[in-house]
């Protein structure tokens, strides 16, 4: 009787719930929808799948229209949770917050196993499942990105915690496979456990046609809650925390930050830092007795060997010194890290446009090109506000692309070509419904001036411009301009001789921000429409 009665604590059997719920949002108070799958069988504490739908669903998209979904998750013992995410955010910013706080409102209701917590999705899911277990790679199990556009190679190193597979159809939009494949790169040389996958004749939702077999992947791991060392990087200090280190504060803003963390034996700690000015810690009691000294070196320096308490944290700074203080609960708490401040709210209006000009001015700074060229097509950003400017401004002001920068040499009149062919009429720009106000292909420069007039033909749109035609500049892009034409490039696509940077745009961003301390908009006059 009592093996029974443990066998029927461990497994949960009935009906099967397919539920429609809200959470009120504790950013605006707002009630914002999720839709979640409980299985009639599943084992408590359950697994738990968080998959995040593309850029133009929302939270009942994959649980709907893709059947293969329910009865995997019935066959594999596995809740399913699908956000809304706010839309069209990409998972980044309140798109983020939003994806946690589903999260926590499920762990509410349910045993969740903490150990078994995955992450999927499609297209823009795809992303942002990637983006969210490289950013906290402390939380998830396991992830499955399925048709993702990009894969964030600067984060890459974190993903040595979390087990990715990436699916891909074969015959997808090109530029979906090179997106992923210059972060698998980095992650194989990391040895992070990463897995891709491309499926013959399959196009852009061929990856979402068996979730039997990406649920099943995933039921094969579990997270190490308890790792003896590793590697952590962020480009911000919005996610600086990762296991037993937080990072609070980056040396030199728009350089990336990282932290490599390991407890050999004997008590002892050693963390490894990179262009971190202060951050704190709390040991895993796990394998470090607290009662006892921890001897912690920094850089290979000892700066701490007494007992740290499990109501503590250490805060260390640059220096290296350390103090005790009242351990903090790790939450990714909102606009909690203010950066900067705006005289003026920045935005994507008008022709020239103070955000765009701005961001230009940003790109330009980090990568010390002669010329800076950024784009609005399928811009569904947000504006900077007036007022204090926080991190996740950054993160949102400039959705939904954030890739490596990449810098090509090219003259004067070849800039121009550009330039002209990216002058706005109806064949060339049309935002989608789900675009923010300012979309647009007209190219907003720092490092020149240009007029235009958009009634003249194609080729002598550019009335007046700055540049000296027959010299050769260094131009800094989007990646995506060169790996999906977000820039049209008259022409040169897949043709330009490029460098990828190790810059990406949040970065550019965060660097030009916090070492201004304000955001204004460029003073002078750019653009001219005749």
């Amino acid at each position: 009787m009592r093996l029974l009665a443990l066998a029927l604590c461990a497994c949960r059997c009935w009906a099967q719930q397919d539920l429609h719920r809200t959470y009120t949002s504790s950013i605006d108070n707002t009630a914002q929808p999720y839709r979640m799958y409980v299985p009639a069988h599943h084992s408590t504490p359950a697994p738990l799948v968080i998959a995040l739908h593309g850029t133009s669903g929302n939270e009942n998209t994959l649980l709907d229209s893709h059947p293969s979904l329910k009865p995997a998750a019935e066959r594999h013992g596995m809740i399913v949770v699908s956000p809304h995410g706010r839309g069209a955010t990409e998972y980044r910013g309140i798109g983020e917050h939003d994806v946690l706080s589903v999260l926590a409102e499920v762990r509410k209701q349910y045993a969740i196993d903490p150990e078994r917590i995955y992450l999927t999705g499609h297209s823009m899911g795809g992303t942002g499942a990637a983006y969210l277990a490289m950013r906290h790679p402390d939380l998830f199990a396991a992830a499955a990105p399925l048709a993702a556009a990009y894969s964030y190679p600067w984060l890459a190193r974190n993903l040595v915690a979390v087990p990715t597979l990436w699916v891909a159809g074969a015959n997808d939009d090109e530029y979906y496979h090179r997106g992923v494949a210059v972060g698998m790169e980095r992650m194989r040389k990391f040895g992070a456990r990463a897995t891709l996958e491309s499926l013959p004749g399959e196009g852009h939702d061929g990856p979402m046609k068996d979730f039997d077999r990406v649920l099943g992947w995933l039921a094969k791991h579990k997270r190490d809650p308890h790792p003896r060392r590793y590697t952590y990087e962020t480009d911000t200090p919005l996610h600086g925390c990762a296991f037993w280190t937080c990072l609070q504060s980056f040396q030199t803003p728009g350089t990336m930050a990282l932290i490599t963390a390991e407890a050999p034996g004997g008590n002892r700690v050693n963390l490894t830092l990179t262009n971190v000015s202060e951050f704190t810690f709390a040991p895993d009691s796990t394998f470090i007795d607290t009662t006892k000294a921890v001897p912690i070196a920094v850089n290979g320096n000892l700066i701490w060997s007494a007992p740290i308490p499990l109501d503590r944290q250490l805060r260390i700074t640059h220096g290296w010194s350390a103090t005790l203080e009242p351990l903090e609960p790790r939450a990714l708490a909102w606009r909690n890290h203010r950066v900067a401040e705006a005289p003026r709210q920045l935005d994507m209006l008008g022709t020239q446009k103070t955000l765009g000009t701005w961001i230009a001015d940003a790109m330009r700074a980090a990568t010390g090109a002669d010329i800076a060229l950024y784009g609005g097509w399928a811009y569904r950003g947000l504006p900077i506000p007036q007022g204090a400017v926080d991190i996740v401004d950054l993160l949102q002001c400039s959705r939904p692309f954030d890739q490596l920068l990449v810098t090509v040499r090219l003259t004067g009149q070849e800039i121009v070509q550009i330039l002209d062919d990216n002058v706005p009429h109806k064949g060339k720009d049309q935002p989608l419904r789900i675009d923010t106000p300012g979309a647009s292909r007209l190219l907003q420069p720092s490092g020149l001036r240009y007029s235009f007039d958009a009634a003249k033909p194609d080729g002598y749109k550019i009335t007046a411009t700055s540049l000296d035609l027959d010299k050769t500049y260094t131009v800094v892009l989007e990646g995506q301009a060169v790996e999906r034409q977000s820039v049209l490039l008259a022409g040169k696509f897949r043709r330009l001789d490029y460098q990828t940077t190790a810059i990406p745009l949040t970065l550019a961003l965060y660097g030009h921000a916090a070492k201004s301390g304000r955001i204004v908009a460029p003073p002078d006059t750019r653009i001219t429409a005749r």
